[in-house]
């Protein structure tokens, strides 16, 4: 009886002092220590609205707003809100094309999509075999030889909101130089036309600069 309680008394001496080691290692080394702040931050994690997929951050906000025209200084309607959640996730898909093929095959067919709905769609399709089977059964590559306005605008020596570079380049020709924004498999880029214009008094230089987006016509301007 007496060894029994011997023993016992023993162990819970030694769970204390092992319970004490454990305290003592911690008080000696205060980064294994959970800080207030940290605690906090943890608790609070999931409730970051920029973690939050259904949510976008002021920045995001601000810079997809910005890329699609709008102006995030305003209130947005519920259209154009989807719109920016929807650049975000077409931005994240985008990043995510790992190998060069699938950035050359994208780029091919990106002057195509009419939205960035359709370019989600596409890029949501796991293969390169998928993505094509997409395309075909969308019929993309007709859409610009048969959209007569955009062929009739062409044929005009004119361009027009929504040309892909292909049409424009049948109507203005070549571009004497080109600029890209970021990537240039997105092309989005600036074309500069130069061209001398007969005047009463001469001859006189002018400059064209047409935007792109995705390979279509966002805008121009004249100098």
């Amino acid at each position: 009886m007496k060894n029994s309680l011997l023993l016992g008394l023993i162990v819970v001496g030694l769970l204390s002092l092992s319970s004490c080691a454990g305290w003592l290692r911690t008080a000696s080394r205060p980064e294994l220590a959970e800080t207030e702040k940290e605690r906090v931050s943890r608790q609070t994690e999931k409730a970051d609205p920029t973690k939050d997929p259904d949510k976008l951050s002021d920045k995001d906000l601000e810079k997809y707003a910005y890329e699609l025209g709008l102006d995030p200084k305003k209130p947005l309607t519920e259209t154009e809100q989807k719109e920016v959640m929807n650049r975000r996730r077409l931005r994240q898909l985008e990043r995510g094309l790992d190998s060069p093929k699938e950035r050359v095959n994208y780029s091919k067919v990106l002057p195509l999509f009419a939205n960035d709905q359709e370019k989600i769609d596409y890029l949501s399709i796991p293969s390169l075999e998928g993505r094509q089977a997409w395309v075909n059964r969308n019929k993309l590559w007709n859409r610009d030889k048969t959209n007569p306005d955009l062929m009739a605008v062409a044929e005009a020596q004119d361009i027009t909101l929504g040309m892909s570079q292909e049409l424009v380049r049948k109507s203005w020709g070549e571009p004497t130089q080109v600029e890209h924004s970021g990537n240039p498999i997105y092309k989005n880029e600036r074309w500069k036309y130069v061209r001398d214009l007969p005047t009463t008094s001469g001859y006189k230089r002018e400059r064209r600069y047409v935007y792109f987006e995705g390979g279509r016509v966002v805008g121009w301007e004249t100098e």
